[in-house]
């Protein structure tokens, strides 16, 4: 059994229900590096996506993003509705428990250097994690009906790189 295992396990009994609730369909084509979420509104297209740690350590971080219900030109490629990846949106951004750009303010099991050896603390449980994710979450479905940035939220909008793509 791997590192992520549980935490897969985890997010699979309990996150990816609650999200198929709120209309979104899961894409395994990118696992196990990456999951994406997408739902299809009037408004466009929400997606988001579970980006797993490259090393195999329990963490991953959510990144999302939104465009036109056409799809998208990325980088002059007409890319579908249902292929569109949360980075390829006007707007675009990620959604994780702590502030800073590293891994070590992803959502974990693990703890630091530090808590580890030192302190010798446990790893964290998958349902904990999974609990941390499902308390922010209510900032993501915020962001996703009002545009409005909540506290565990990083927001980067790149207008220039990215087009919707007309119908068709």
């Amino acid at each position: 059994m791997g590192k992520t295992t549980d935490l897969r396990r985890e997010l699979k009994k309990r996150f990816y229900p609650f999200v198929v609730l709120q209309g979104f369909q899961i894409d395994t084509a990118h696992s196990p590096f990456s999951v994406d979420f997408r739902r299809i509104t009037a408004d466009g297209i929400d997606v988001f996506d579970l980006q797993w740690e490259k090393h195999g350590t329990p963490r991953f971080v959510v990144n999302f993003g939104h465009c036109s219900a056409s799809g998208v030109i990325h980088y002059g490629e007409r890319v579908p509705p249902d292929k569109v990846l949360s980075y390829m949106g006007s707007s675009s951004g990620r959604l994780q428990p702590r502030k800073g750009s590293g891994t070590h303010c992803w959502f974990s099991q693990d703890h630091s250097f530090f808590r580890r050896v030192v302190l010798r603390q446990k790893p964290r449980s998958a349902a904990c994690v999974v609990d941390e994710l499902l308390g922010l979450f209510p900032e993501l479905q915020e962001w996703f009906r009002h545009r409005r940035t909540g506290p565990h939220m990083v927001v980067r909008n790149h207008p220039r790189q990215q087009q919707s793509a007309a119908p068709g």
